[in-house]
């Protein structure tokens, strides 16, 4: 809070507070106020008329034509409703002070004193700022109405009325500070609740604070890895992980920026990040407050699938080989397709399990040799050809001839022709050209994204074109990467004719 006006530095603080905390109170004070104003001066010009006191009449019809004005103003919007309450206290206090019909000294102590309790009542339900001027406004014109119809100025009396006003000014600060620090520690501990919850379902995790006011990050707590704990390992981490082409603290510092000004705070948004060539899979979270706090999360790894899982694949796929035993041993005639698809779906899974099992392996391969072990993944009547001479590959070879089986099984075509294109003997574009499915090859990436990620920079895929384009370094997964099961439609459909 800025210690003289008590504005909440952070602005969209300020906003949330005024929405939440301020315009709904301050709206039903003004109907409230305004309706016992309207009350109050119809029955005073009633009364007046009746008794035929013409002197209340006018001032009374004067203020009416005053009150009536604050339809000028819109008290769904937080400066008309104070720029009002400022208003109406003012009008109020003028026509109290110099036009309200004299009378008897009692009455007029009576009137004064009710006079100050609306004043009062309108001064807490504004802004400190606004109170201060407002106050100062007040006694400025009870001297001057002192000084206009009095002969001898009791100096005691003003000296007492600049100490009681500054009393009040000191008390309405402390007020409004009071008020806003309960507002901005319902807001921490709501903040912090919701950060409990999140590390409750995973405790492996970054909990950071941003200073606004120095622009840095400064952890608070770390259970990531053993290796990334400290004060400094955090910040190391922050700086020297990527997301996309930037560091993961530009990505982090950019998001804020993004979702401060609409006080919008981000739960559990998915990033893959590359660290010290490992990929990670991480949750972030913000929580806004009077600094913001960011909570980064490892996603947590599944290797294994629940029980049921495991014991519905385990039967879909020893009822295949239950099938294909059947038709070998009693030379059953059968649907050549049919049966090519089934045997494809096996030796996908066959693969699937060999990474599950963490078999990512980074080493040199053949692209001729890999074609060779996809090609039985071809329909039998395509062919794979390549183009140019042979080319040697860094990668993880499972994982580079699960894409290639995946890209072969969705073809139509019966020729697929695979080149490449190179910058300074640095491999750039691995080209693969004929027909595909499209909607069947994305399908396919989509459940293995996070293996593609650690070999594969981009993968362009049109129907008659699919370009590859490796990462510069071969990543490894940070933790155990989730790999999806791929689920395939087994067909209730006999293979016999």
């Amino acid at each position: 809070m800025n210690k003289i006006t008590l504005k909440f530095i952070d602005k969209a603080i300020e906003q949330k507070y005024q929405l939440e905390h301020q315009q709904p109170k301050r709206k039903t004070h003004l109907k409230i106020l305004l309706i016992f104003f309207i009350m109050l001066q119809i029955i005073k010009l009633i009364i007046a008329i009746i008794i035929n006191n013409y002197k209340a009449v006018y001032p009374t019809l004067g203020m009416m034509g005053f009150t009536t004005l604050s339809k000028f103003f819109n008290i769904d919007k937080e400066y008309h409703q104070r720029a009002l309450i400022i208003y109406i206290n003012i009008c109020f206090s003028i026509y109290v002070i110099f036009f309200d019909p004299q009378s008897d000294p009692p009455t007029m102590y009576f009137r004064g004193a009710n006079q100050m309790v609306i004043n009062i009542i309108n001064i807490i339900g504004i802004e400190f700022l606004d109170s201060t001027i407002t106050i100062i406004l007040l006694y400025s014109l009870r001297i001057f109405h002192l000084i206009l119809n009095t002969s001898s100025i009791d100096i005691t009396s003003i000296i007492f009325g600049f100490g009681a006003n500054i009393s009040l000014i000191v008390m309405v600060y402390f007020y409004h500070k009071a008020i806003r620090s309960q507002f901005l520690l319902s807001k921490i501990d709501q903040r912090w609740e919701n950060i409990l919850k999140q590390i409750i379902h995973n405790q492996q995790f970054i909990l950071i604070n941003y200073q606004v006011e120095k622009l840095q990050f400064q952890s608070v707590s770390s259970t990531f890895s053993k290796t990334i704990q400290s004060q400094e390992e955090v910040i190391k981490f922050l700086r020297e992980a990527k997301v996309d082409n930037g560091s993961l603290e530009q990505y982090i510092f950019h998001k804020l920026q993004d979702f401060s000004q609409q006080y919008i705070e981000i739960i559990n948004h998915s990033i893959n990040v590359k660290f010290d060539k490992q990929l990670l899979q991480v949750y972030f979270s913000i929580f806004f407050g009077n600094q913001p706090t960011i909570l980064i999360q490892l996603k947590q790894s599944q290797l294994q699938l629940k029980n049921k899982d495991v014991q519905k694949v385990c039967q879909l796929y020893l009822k295949l080989l239950t099938v294909f035993i059947k038709i070998i041993k009693e030379n059953i005639p059968f649907d050549y397709n049919q049966f090519h698809n089934l045997a494809n779906k096996i030796q996908f899974q066959n693969k699937i399990t060999s990474i599950w099992n963490q078999q990512m392996i980074s080493k040199t391969i053949s692209l001729k040799k890999s074609i060779l072990k996809i090609q039985k993944f071809c329909n039998p009547n395509t062919k794979i050809q390549l183009i140019s001479s042979d080319l040697i590959i860094y990668t993880i070879p499972k994982i580079f001839h699960l894409l290639l089986a995946c890209i072969v099984d969705s073809s139509i075509s019966e020729l697929i022709i695979i080149k490449y294109e190179t910058v300074e003997t640095q491999l750039k574009l691995i080209k693969i050209q004929g027909k595909f499915n499209i909607r069947k090859l994305n399908s396919y990436t989509i459940k293995i994204k996070n293996c593609l990620l650690l070999i594969c920079k981009e993968i362009n895929v049109q129907q008659f074109c699919i370009n590859i384009e490796l990462n510069d370094e071969i990543l490894q997964p940070f933790t155990n990467i989730i790999m999806p099961q791929l689920h395939f439609n087994y067909s209730k459909k006999k293979l016999t004719q």
